[in-house]
């Protein structure tokens, strides 16, 4: 009897230890595994994996003008015959939701993907983790909402998008936001700024408030200037970060918006000698951005000879340090391409590293801060333009559970 008793006690330890661990960031869990033994365990178990804090798995990815934004994925083991976390095809969504027609993977964020969609000839979304096959449906900000951008390097100058960011932190809440930027790049600004709270299941539209021009919210602050398509986002410390191309002073300035939409605030740059901002990202809990230095060839091709990573590692001051430079010399192959043949992708979330695709050989690479090295994951479906990180998340919410 006293055995079995031992037995309950030292299980219910491990499952409170468990649901302690699963709220733990990535990071301090690998450091919780040299604490003591019996920790180390709890974390390594594999009965556990699915309970706990998840990093970058791979990415989906699709081709323009194909049926669909994704449909394969690309685990960053490096090996093409592993078994994807999830479908890449998503069919649990349409036996779930009859009736919904081209969907077109918008966005992901901590285990969450947004798909746009059109369903009994209406245009809406849908937010689903397709780890725990959970879903919910959300409209349209409204009737006159324009399509979401192509994914394309030179898009129309005369058109209109709505770029849609998916925001969510497990660790703060089960609920999500979505920021809508309306942009008319006929006339090269923002129309409108809307949110969508899953908790209110409701859209606000902020322009009214941020027209007002109140403290942290304007954004004619901006100038004339258009959002950064394929230069990434970062969500830290509760605000969604993007860049825009202030068209003039032609530089990237990085802008910083709320998931109520209310607040609006552009984060300085102090970088010193980098000409211009290409990427950000989220690693280890601070904003990072990859910078580079560039020169005209002979056959007037822009070259990049320098490319430097830097940490905001001060957010109330702005300071930026500099955490790693890497020449076009280290990138050896990269030299002999023009910088429109490469586009970084994404920045870890947990490791100093990047990944980056070639697009002369369709080659999806990482880059390793610490060795210096350049590792091959694969060779991409020729077309492909769509290619969406993605991190798992097992917990089952009760924001998406039968939300359709």
């Amino acid at each position: 009897m006293d055995c079995a008793k031992r037995r309950a006690v030292a299980d219910l330890h491990n499952e409170l230890m468990v649901e302690i661990f699963s709220r733990v960031p990535v990071k301090d869990l690998r450091r919780c595994t040299c604490v003591c033994k019996s920790w180390c365990n709890i974390i390594t178990d594999p009965l556990n994996g699915k309970k706990l804090p998840q990093t970058l798995e791979g990415f989906f990815q699709g081709v323009v003008g194909g049926p669909h934004s994704y449909g394969q994925f690309t685990s960053l083991s490096g090996s093409g015959e592993r078994v994807p976390p999830v479908d890449p095809s998503f069919s649990f969504i349409t036996a779930v939701l009859p009736g919904v027609e081209r969907m077109v993977l918008l966005d992901s964020c901590n285990g969450l993907l947004l798909f746009g969609c059109t369903r009994e000839d209406k245009f809406g979304y849908i937010v689903t983790n397709p780890a725990t096959k959970e879903l919910m449906t959300v409209p349209a900000s409204s009737g006159s909402c324009p399509p979401p951008p192509p994914f394309e390097r030179d898009m129309d100058a005369g058109e209109r998008y709505a770029h849609t960011f998916l925001m969510i932190n497990p660790a703060v809440s089960s609920h999500f936001h979505l920021v809508q930027i309306w942009e008319n790049r006929a006339v090269k600004e923002v129309e409108t700024v809307h949110s969508y709270s899953s908790e209110t299941k409701a859209w606000s539209d902020r322009s009214s408030k941020w027209g007002r021009g109140e403290e942290g919210g304007e954004w004619e602050l901006w100038g004339e200037s258009v959002i950064g398509v394929m230069c990434g986002w970062a969500l830290v410390d509760g605000l969604l970060h993007f860049l825009a191309l202030d068209l003039q002073k032609q530089e990237n300035v990085i802008i910083a918006v709320d998931g109520e939409g209310e607040t609006c605030r552009i984060i300085g740059w102090h970088g010193k000698d980098v000409e211009a901002i290409v990427f950000i990202g989220q690693s280890q809990d601070r904003l990072h951005c990859i910078g580079v230095n560039a020169q005209l060839d002979q056959g007037s091709e822009v070259r990049f000879t320098r490319m430097s990573i830097w940490v905001l590692e001060d957010y109330d001051i702005q300071a930026w340090i500099l955490k790693h430079n890497v020449s076009s010399l280290q990138f050896f192959e990269l030299l002999s391409h023009p910088i429109k043949d490469f586009d970084i992708m994404a920045i870890h979330p947990d490791h100093n590293s990047f990944i980056l695709v070639q697009h002369w050989n369709q080659k999806l690479v990482s880059y390793n801060m610490d060795t210096q090295e350049l590792r091959g994951l694969c060779t991409l479906e020729k077309g492909y333009v769509v290619i969406t990180p993605y991190i798992p998340c097992f917990l089952e919410s009760s924001v998406l559970a039968t939300k359709h």
